[in-house]
């Protein structure tokens, strides 16, 4: 009896403006690095953008591809829920069958090899679609609000930075796309993780797969298992943020170890493995500041 032979995985970043497209020039690399063929990783941006210095020069440099789409969107308030709904659709539109795809935002980092468990390759190649937990539960309160569910129609909140599909989840993006373009939507926090929490928990209650956190650790809230780190915050604000500079930092050392003293990694004695254990992972994780279990890392030439 033949072995089953694992889906192959992709990831595309998507991203639009100067300050995502660079942290997607750091971020792409991370992931090419752990993947078997690093063209299976993509950055994909609207086609009526120009493609800065940075990305263009990494993506010779660590193999990864550049991707467009068409993108129909203003620049408005709710920008980047538009601009990754439609991306969506786009990129998973493209797969095949037999086809896994990540799909994360620019300011994510690889710090690991990437690996699926088998139960839920085959939940989300049926049509599901993975995503780990947010750090918080942040559905809305408000009767009001366009977006409110009632109690009984809310699933676990998700973040919506990285999320795992396949092509048979088609018609759960398209929904996406079509409430992102409500004019009920086109206001409020969140941008398209509001937009997908509600509909997971109003239309589509039986197609999550619920993530371990390790896709998805939101910095600071890092295990010393995590695959990919996330330095989420306000969608659109990143270039204003310190958050990009620290999400740049890592990826430089997730690239190149060398640059980082062992001496300066500090890991907590206290530290105690997930109960949930995705295959073979054991390697050293470098992650952003954390405490009481976590990493603690400074870079040897850190900024001030």
């Amino acid at each position: 009896m033949t072995s089953r032979q694992p889906p192959a995985l992709r990831v595309i970043i998507i991203t639009s403006g100067r300050e995502y497209q660079e942290a997607a020039a750091w971020a792409a690399p991370t992931f090419a690095r752990h993947l078997r063929d690093p063209r299976e990783v993509s950055v994909l941006l609207p086609e009526q953008e120009d493609v800065i210095d940075a990305l263009a020069g990494h993506s010779l440099k660590f193999g990864f591809q550049i991707e467009r789409f068409p993108l129909r969107a203003a620049r408005d308030e709710m920008f980047t829920s538009r601009l990754k709904c439609q991306a969506f659709v786009f990129a998973v539109s493209c797969l095949n069958p037999h086809e896994l795809l990540l799909l994360v935002d620019a300011d994510t980092c690889c710090l690991k090899p990437l690996a699926v468990p088998t139960g839920i390759e085959d939940e989300i190649l049926k049509g599901k679609i993975g995503l780990a937990p947010d750090i918080e539960d942040r559905h809305f309160q408000k009767e009001t609000d366009p977006w409110y569910l009632v109690a009984e129609e809310r699933t676990t909140y998700v973040n919506s930075g990285v999320i795992l599909a396949g092509a048979r989840s088609l018609d759960l993006f398209k929904t996406f796309q079509e409430l992102s373009e409500q004019s009920l939507f086109l206001h409020g926090p969140f941008q398209d993780q509001k937009v997908i929490n509600f509909a997971l928990g109003k239309y589509f209650r039986n197609r999550l797969v619920l993530l371990d956190p390790v896709y998805n650790g939101i910095n600071p809230v890092l295990s010393t298992r995590t695959l990919i780190v996330h330095y989420a915050g306000g969608a659109g604000y990143l270039g204003s943020q310190a958050r990009k500079a620290a999400h740049e930092e890592v990826c430089r050392g997730t690239l190149n170890p060398a640059g980082f003293t062992p001496s300066e990694i500090v890991q907590s004695s206290s530290a105690e493995p997930s109960a949930h254990t995705l295959g073979p992972t054991a390697i050293e994780t470098i992650a952003p500041p954390g405490t009481g279990g976590f990493l603690r890392l400074v870079h040897s030439s850190s900024r001030s």
